[in-house]
């Protein structure tokens, strides 16, 4: 294989070329890459011991049951670091403690939809009520509607009979002259 740059070999692992240099920053003493101008020139070795490092060949990495990665056509063996374990159980601390707050959350909003429940289905209750009190009263007024209708048409002929009873009684000149 010929001499590799940096770029080439950034864009094989879909890495940035920080990482690729960051890499040959602690390359081993055996190893060594080549400078011409700018651009820096690495051999397959070089090469070979980056993409070791960053684990990716051509950006395809899957991660397995077991814990294996595979990487291309190559499957690397998953092992913990024990720098790893503090902020593990950091992480798992944080997202337990989120997790009680989404809880107590959760349990509120459980609390104000029962409360609203609760004040809805007394709403629904109240406009029952009111409903039913409005028909009474619109029966009763309807009755005294119809009582009162009555009760005039009777007045009217008791009034009629008794402007005729009056007149049956006055006097020929105090008909004439009605006195």
């Amino acid at each position: 294989m010929a001499n590799i740059t940096i770029k080439t070999l950034a864009d094989e692992l879909g890495v940035s070329k920080q990482a690729i240099r960051k890499h040959i920053d602690k390359l081993p003493p055996t190893l060594s890459v080549t400078r011409e101008g700018n651009t820096i020139y690495m051999n397959a070795d070089v090469a070979s011991f980056i993409r070791n490092k960053v684990g990716r060949v051509g950006g395809n990495v899957t991660s397995n049951v077991d814990g294996n990665v595979t990487t291309g056509k190559n499957t690397v063996k998953s092992t913990k670091v024990d720098n790893n374990m503090p902020l593990s159980s950091e992480f798992e601390k944080i997202i337990n403690e989120q997790l009680k707050i989404k809880d107590k959350q959760l349990s509120e909003k459980d609390k104000q939809i029962q409360t609203m429940q609760k004040l809805l289905d007394q709403q629904q209750q109240l406009s029952l009520q009111s409903n039913k009190q409005i028909e009474q009263l619109q029966l009763k007024l309807s009755n005294e509607t119809e009582i009162d209708l009555e009760n005039s048409n009777r007045n009217k002929v008791v009034n009629e009979n008794d402007s005729s009873e009056v007149n049956e009684k006055k006097g020929f000149f105090n008909r004439i002259f009605k006195k």
